[in-house]
């Protein structure tokens, strides 16, 4: 093998090993940005979890409301007649 052709096995090589690191540097890239997706729509379900368990004790504490109102009607309904 002469030095023409040990330099441009060289010089491919060196290509290859390059491009090897970008194309593992990309798909570590994509990984960590999905994962940061993942976190980020993960903390948004809780936020809308925690919102809907609120709002079912609101929910809750008016139909007790209600149910003592109507409660109170049907007393009155039946005083009357």
């Amino acid at each position: 093998m002469n030095m023409g052709q040990a330099g441009m096995l060289f010089a491919f090589g060196f290509l290859l090993l390059i491009t090897a690191i970008i194309i593992v540097s990309i798909i570590v890239f994509a990984s960590a940005s999905k994962a940061k997706a993942s976190a980020a729509r993960e903390a948004n379900y809780r936020a809308l979890a925690e919102k809907a368990s609120l709002d079912a004790a609101e929910i809750k504490a008016s139909l007790i409301e209600i149910k003592g109102r109507l409660a109170s009607v049907e007393r009155m309904l039946r005083e009357v007649e």
